[in-house]
């Protein structure tokens, strides 16, 4: 019922959208093309096709965004043969190139003191700490690694039309991080507000992937 629900709200465009559903071509920071196609149910994502979708909003100074890349990672990783995640970078002023260089040098490139703000001013309860604790040693400990972002990011440039669209058709309002994740056939599974921890980004891959009784 609830992915339904959610591939109901999805549909919703308001009195400014097409009454197509809309196509967008965009180029990654590292000159990769990528075709979102609207489909009913939700996005069919090119040259992607068959494998699961995390669709994400993010900005290079937005503390939990920051948290959340050790989580995209270990995915990627875990998932490597069916999950492709775009993050699509949602402030103007962030260039291609800056964002090639925190993509190809994160080690150097996050600012832990956008962590540290969103701590202090976001997150001040001991509840709230505790529960980050964890997400900030895993950040401090992908810096220390050396490794580079593997997944695909996108300028807000070069997807200022996709952000259109997906604040038209999800009546998202801009927060960050916000994520999409698209079973193997486009469908929507969830939409995640906030960071989403390592578990909730598997639980989404698990739902995505084929039930027993689908391949019947």
């Amino acid at each position: 019922m609830k992915k339904i629900i959610l591939a109901l709200l999805l549909l919703v465009v308001t009195i400014y959208a097409s009454s197509e559903n809309e196509t967008f071509r965009v180029k990654t920071v590292s000159g990769k093309e990528l075709t979102f196609r609207g489909t009913d149910e939700g996005i069919a994502t090119s040259p992607y096709e068959g494998k699961i979708v995390f669709l994400e909003f993010w900005g290079t100074w937005c503390g939990p965004c920051l948290l959340s890349i050790p989580h995209h990672e270990a995915m990627i990783e875990k998932y490597k043969n069916i999950l492709k995640i775009v993050s699509v970078e949602t402030t103007p002023n962030v260039t291609d190139d800056e964002l090639i260089k925190f993509k190809n040098n994160p080690s150097k490139e996050i600012n832990m003191s956008k962590v540290q703000w969103f701590l202090d001013n976001k997150a001040k309860s001991p509840q709230a700490k505790a529960y980050l604790s964890k997400p900030v040693k895993e950040l401090e400990e992908f810096k220390k690694s050396g490794k580079k972002i593997t997944y695909d990011i996108v300028s807000s440039k070069e997807g200022k039309d996709l952000i259109r669209y997906i604040a038209q058709r999800a009546r998202w309002q801009g927060s960050i991080p916000f994520l999409i994740a698209f079973d193997q056939k486009g469908a929507v599974i969830d939409i995640v507000e906030g960071m989403p921890t390592e578990d909730k980004l598997e639980s989404l891959i698990k739902r995505a992937l084929p039930k027993k009784d689908d391949k019947k």
